[in-house]
C-alpha cells in the first residue's frame, strides 16, 4: 500500500466515525467555533480552511483540498471527546509511548532537514515561521510557539552553531496532546511544521 493509499484509508476511516457523532458539544471544548451555514470555518497550520458536513477540507484561499495529513490531522482531533486544556508542561517526541523507539525516524522527518536548510541563518527562519501563527516563547536563540490546530500547538527552540557545536533545534508539545493524538500523529505533525519552513 502506498503512502497516499494509507492516508486515503486513515480519512476514510475518521470520517466513518465522525458520521455518527454530534458534534455541537464538542467544539468549545476543542477550541473551535461553531458551524455556519453547515461549514467549520477555522485556521490550521496558518492556513484559512472549511471543513463541510461530509468532512472534507478546503483551503479557503485556494478553493482546493487541504493536504491529505492535514485531513488526518483535523479530523482525529474532531473525534477527541473530553476536557481537553492546556497543563503548560512541555513534552518531547521522546515522552510519548513508543517515541523513544522512533527517535532516530523522527528527526529524519522533521528537525535534521530544518537544521540542514537553515543552518545559522536565524533570520531566514524567523521570515519562514510567517506561514503560521506563532507567537514567542523561550529558549535557545530562537523560540517559538506554533499553532497547529484547535488547543494543540508546536513549540520550536532553535540553537546556533559556533566553532564548537553544530545548530541544533527541538520541538515539543504540551502534554495535553497525548490525550488527542498517537505518535504517528505528532509525528506527521512535526514533519508538517519542519518541512514547511524549508522553503
Amino acid at each position: 500500500m502506498s503512502k497516499q493509499e494509507a492516508y486515503l484509508k486513515t480519512i476514510k476511516l475518521a470520517k466513518e466515525k465522525l458520521a455518527g457523532i454530534n458534534l455541537d458539544s464538542r467544539y468549545a471544548n476543542l477550541g473551535l467555533p461553531n458551524p455556519q451555514n453547515g461549514k467549520l470555518n477555522f485556521r490550521a497550520f496558518g492556513i484559512d480552511m472549511s471543513i463541510d458536513e461530509n468532512f472534507d477540507i478546503i483551503e479557503a484561499k485556494s478553493g482546493k483540498p487541504a493536504k491529505l495529513g492535514d485531513h488526518i490531522i483535523i479530523l482525529h482531533y474532531l473525534l477527541y471527546d473530553g476536557p481537553l486544556e492546556p497543563t503548560g508542561q512541555l513534552i518531547t517526541f521522546r515522552d510519548l509511548p513508543g517515541g523513544q523507539f522512533y527517535w532516530n525516524p523522527f528527526l529524519s522527518r522533521s528537525i535534521n532537514p530544518l537544521i540542514s536548510q537553515i543552518g545559522n541563518d536565524i533570520e531566514l527562519l524567523r521570515k519562514r515561521l510567517n506561514k503560521f501563527d506563532w507567537k514567542p516563547a523561550t529558549g535557545g536563540d530562537l523560540a517559538v510557539t506554533i499553532h497547529a490546530v484547535g488547543k494543540i500547538d508546536a513549540t520550536l527552540v532553535y540553537h546556533l552553531g559556533d566553532d564548537e557545536f553544530q545548530p541544533a533545534a527541538n520541538i515539543m508539545f504540551d502534554s495535553c496532546i497525548k490525550k488527542v493524538f498517537n505518535t504517528e500523529d505528532v509525528a506527521w505533525l512535526a514533519g508538517r511544521i519542519c518541512l514547511a519552513l524549508l522553503y
